[in-house]
């Protein structure tokens, strides 16, 4: 493998063999790799001897230019993908102000990073690197000096630079590119030794060493035993724990404690707390009660993620360290004075100038103009309520900077340590999600899914191990039985659920289930909550099937360690984009979440397998892809629609699909989806909430009628979907459905998804013949995942559902794990069983 950092600058200059040896010591010292560094003139690096499967990283040392990453890396990437070669890229070198001492992402990073977004590239992101050294480094003075010809600019002394740019780049180079893929299987829970007596953590450690637990989780909220007051560390504390983790043989993943900044800290800095929308400031108490965007915040956690790291390194039973926890799951919005300062800046940083900004959000409507950026508002309190493309930006704002905060702690991990990186994401919360785990070595999330609901625990395992490039992810959080905290009590899982979820997230990739407790909690506010064992230290509810669920992963274990997922040929489109604007537009009817998860439902519980994909995705693995809800379809996404329909696939567009322009705006052409309705060819359309009876938008197929619910667009067009008729009189002769050969648009979405008629016809005739099932029928419940080697195809199945239900076998040549013959024809499965079937694969 060849790596070259081609460069048209010398604002950063590294030595490739320093850093070749520095990853041969650090970290792999028989990896058989190059490195070489090229600067170039004009055109120079379309000469560069580079071969498909080598490695370029492009933009390395260049200062703020955004001009050159729309035009001339742009153009770099573009070339160097065509001819397979991989491609990463590096965000600007920054000079330090004096008088400045915020930093945030301005245009060119901006840009860069969508740039990364479009292409599924990898970021070395030396813009937060700098910023979070610059925050954390207490010697920093002594390591900068004047720029020449710049007023109260510094810079890093090259010296130094070369140093600490040689062992970041790499660090990030062998996580990326060089360190071995090595599935390890872990099952657990989350402990809180912060709670508990020296004697009942023994205890537990002892129990669940016994059980046949390998992997804790420790340390996302226990600030305040590392640091008790400002600038006193008690590091010790985390050395003797990991110490006696190790000797149960118990591998950690180690919590960076962000989200619980201690009572002294809001103490010396009230102002750092989040501000809602109201102007109430959120009190000292709970946790994310402080703004991600102050300064302070973020130089205190960046200085403790030092501290965290220098420990961690001393242990090898660490197997990640997770930043954060849940980011955004009891905030998401803020309004403090750190954001106040922020928000001017973001927005010049996207829109340039001023009037950009008020003609796209069309701001002479109710005499919104805004003469300067500072001038602009935060979406507060309104008398009615706030312009579509002003909430719609501020949302965006709230995620972008999030991401800011989680990038800097992610890159002194980087620089500090080898172990890797991981945070617990979720559908609930507004994030990008794509930028934040491109940062990351390894996905996480948790989930919380209730027995009877079962669908939602696989959709998070179809979401999340797509959002990655690696085969890795982790489950980092999810019950024994129940959820619940003091504000609601919610019912356990039926017994012999939970080792369904067990058996088909780790067939699905999953490398890691972890229960959230391992002992129930007895103070704060989520006692109600099912554990593993109780407060007392007896089993709990779900103790039997946590039992049950080892015994799964060790029974399965062998056929895990041989064989790679093998995905499903239908994916669904999730946008964390369109989850952020929805949340503007919601018609007071939509949630993106329970919105999207309806597709999902309607797809799977008829017994299609799918992947849940991001706009960003590669679409040629795929058959058939559907994308509902995507409101903004920009001339890129609209590119792939093109490429991936004239090359065969089957795309199902719809509903709201293109609706809306990138600002949440409404088109201003007759069509009314922008360029993705010139494209169809559709015009005149118009949109309604279809929930009165006689008002409603219908379909007939095959003489049975179904209604739509929710907002519906209906439109002219010569390609009304075959055997479909609308029925829709409030919206004279216009169609609900379109279909030209194999693209279909549909304007609305049943009223019952599991009792519609049209989604039978959909799944039947155009999804279910492109899935390329082994297993073609599976009942409602019924839910499986498959994995390959060179000679089988395994098939994992189980039945999520509390009722018996049937799959049928039209293949002769399917064996079960004891090598017999299953008989073609129906096989029931009782409530919460699992099986795994096999078939051979044929010889090309």
């Amino acid at each position: 493998m060849k790596f070259y950092f081609i460069q048209n600058n010398d604002n950063i200059v590294i030595n490739p063999s320093h850093i070749s040896n520095l990853i041969k010591q650090k970290f792999s010292p028989s990896s058989n790799f190059e490195i070489k560094s090229l600067t170039y003139k004009g055109d120079k690096w379309k000469q560069t001897d580079i071969n498909q499967d080598d490695v370029v990283i492009l933009g390395l040392g260049h200062l703020f230019n955004p001009e050159y990453v729309r035009g001339e890396i742009k153009a770099q990437v573009s070339y160097f993908l065509k001819k397979k070669v991989k491609v990463a890229l590096a965000t600007e070198y920054r000079y330090f102000n004096y008088y400045r001492n915020y930093f945030d992402k301005d245009s060119d990073g901006m840009a860069i990073h969508n740039l990364a977004w479009k292409n599924r590239l990898p970021v070395l992101d030396v813009y937060s690197f700098l910023n979070s050294w610059y925050l954390s480094d207490v010697r920093k003075q002594s390591d900068l000096e004047p720029v020449k010809y710049r007023d109260n600019e510094q810079q890093i002394k090259s010296g130094v630079k070369q140093q600490l740019f040689e062992n970041f780049i790499s660090t990030w180079l062998y996580r990326k590119f060089i360190k071995p893929n090595r599935s390890q299987y872990l099952y657990g829970a989350s402990i809180y030794p912060e709670v508990w007596s020296d004697e009942i953590n023994e205890e537990d450690m002892d129990h669940m060493e016994k059980i046949g637990f390998n992997t804790v989780r420790i340390g996302e909220f226990f600030w305040s035993k590392l640091e008790p007051e400002e600038n006193h560390y008690d590091m010790e504390y985390l050395r003797n724990l990991l110490e006696k983790l190790k000797r149960h043989h118990l591998k950690v993943i180690l919590g960076i404690p962000s989200p619980t900044p201690p009572r002294w800290f809001t103490l010396h800095y009230p102002e750092a707390r989040v501000v809602n929308k109201d102007g109430q400031v959120d009190e000292h108490g709970s946790r994310q009660h402080v703004c991600t965007n102050n300064l302070v915040f973020r130089k205190k956690v960046y200085q403790l993620t030092k501290k965290i790291a220098a420990v961690a390194n001393d242990f090898d039973n660490i197997v990640a360290i997770q930043i954060d926890n849940e980011f955004k799951c009891h905030v998401d919005q803020c309004f403090c004075e750190s954001c106040k300062k922020l928000w001017p800046r973001w927005l010049k940083e996207k829109y340039g100038i001023i009037e950009n900004l008020n003609k796209s959000w069309g701001t002479n409507l109710w005499s919104e103009r805004y003469p300067n950026f500072d001038s602009v508002v935060m979406p507060t309190k309104t008398p009615f309520t706030h312009n579509t493309g002003l909430e719609n930006a501020f949302a965006d704002f709230t995620a972008d900077t999030v991401n800011d905060f989680a990038s800097g702690i992610i890159q002194i991990l980087i620089d500090n340590t080898k172990i890797p990186i991981t945070h617990n994401s979720s559908m609930n919360f507004n994030l990008n999600n794509f930028e934040l785990f491109n940062q990351l070595d390894i996905a996480g999330y948790d989930t919380y899914p209730r027995f009877d609901q079962y669908w939602n625990f696989p959709i998070n395992l179809d979401l999340f191990r797509n959002v990655k490039d690696t085969s890795n992810f982790y489950l980092l959080e999810t019950c024994t039985s129940h959820v619940g905290y003091i504000g609601n009590y919610v019912p356990p899982y039926s017994k012999g659920y939970l080792p369904v979820e067990v058996f088909l997230g780790y067939a699905a990739g999953l490398n890691s289930i972890l229960y959230w407790p391992y002992r129930g909690q007895r103070v704060g506010v989520e006692q109600t909550h099912s554990a593993v064992v109780t407060q007392a230290g007896t089993p709990d509810l779900g103790y039997e099937d946590v039992l049950k669920g080892e015994q799964i992963l060790n029974r399965i274990k062998p056929i895990l360690k041989e064989t790679t997922v093998r995905k499903a040929k239908v994916a669904i489109i999730y946008s964390d984009e369109t989850k952020r604007k929805m949340n503007t537009e919601s018609g007071g009817i939509y949630q993106y979440r329970p919105t999207f998860t309806e597709v999902y439902e309607a797809i799977t519980r008829r017994g299609i397998s799918v992947e849940v994909i991001q706009p960003n995705a590669d679409f040629s693995e795929f058959n058939c892809i559907i994308a509902p809800y995507i409101r903004s379809v920009d001339q890129d996404l609209l590119n792939k629609f093109k490429y991936f329909s004239e090359n065969g696939g089957e795309l199902i567009l719809g509903p709201l699909t293109g609706d809306r322009t990138v600002e949440g705006n409404w088109h201003n052409n007759d069509n009314g989806l922008g360029q993705l309705g010139i494209w169809l060819g559709v015009k005149n359309v118009v949109q309604y909430l279809s929930s009165e009876d006689k008002t409603a938008a219908r379909v007939q197929v095959d003489k049975k009628e179904d209604r739509f619910s929710g907002l519906v667009t209906l439109f002219d067009t010569d390609h009304e979907m075959k055997d479909v008729r609308t029925i829709a009189p409030v919206a004279g002769n216009r169609s609900i459905t379109y279909q030209n050969k194999n693209v279909i648009y549909i304007g609305g979405m049943p009223e019952d998804c599991m009792k519609s008629c049209f989604w039978d016809y959909v799944i039947d005739k155009y999804i279910k013949t492109n899935s390329e099932q082994i297993i073609e029928q599976m009942d409602d419940g019924i839910y499986k995942y498959e994995r390959e080697n060179d000679d089988f195809v395994y098939i994992f199945i189980a039945n999520m559902s509390d009722k018996s239900r049937n799959i049928r076998v039209d293949k002769e040549n399917i064996l079960n794990e004891n090598n017999e013959k299953i008989s073609v024809g129906l096989h029931k499965f009782e409530p919460y069983t699992y099986r795994i079937f096999k078939i051979k694969k044929e010889r090309k």
